[in-house]
């Protein structure tokens, strides 16, 4: 079984792409000393080719990871849906490192990754939601329904 407490201090931080510069991502990244963009999408698809997976990965290349378990499956009814969190906060803890998550959704508290964030701060991980890709500005937010 693999472990979901903290092996070392690991900070995640939540995000989404809705409005934001493809640019500013890798200065983002290096900015919070974040070793991966984790995409928290069920599916890595967009109609704006920049924001698709294989964009994605073609500009990080190794700092990019697709975690489709942590995906909205019900994105288009309006409800948040995880495909299986137990299983994809498994997988980001097993990176070892600090990571943004990424989805589409500007507003958090519109958002599943509120799920995420609300999970991983119940086992003891640091999290923050980016406010400004171009600053780093952040803001701590728990989630509530």
């Amino acid at each position: 079984m693999i472990e979901t407490e903290p092996p070392q201090k690991i900070k995640f931080y939540t995000t989404g792409f809705a409005g934001r510069d493809i640019n500013d991502l890798k200065s983002l990244l290096e900015a919070l000393e974040a070793a991966l963009l984790v995409d928290v999408r069920f599916s890595a698809n967009s109609t704006v080719m920049r924001w698709r997976r294989i964009y994605l990965k073609t500009l990080l290349r190794e700092k990019y990871q697709h975690v489709p378990q942590l995906g909205n499956r019900a994105f288009g009814e309006n409800k948040a849906q995880i495909q299986n969190l137990e299983l994809g906060i498994k997988i980001l803890v097993s990176f070892n490192a600090n990571a943004v998550l990424m989805c589409e959704c500007l507003d958090p508290q519109q958002c599943h990754r509120r799920i995420i964030a609300d999970e991983l701060r119940g086992k003891g991980f640091e999290v923050e939601e980016l406010q400004d890709w171009k600053s780093g500005k952040t803001v701590f937010e728990r989630f509530s329904d």
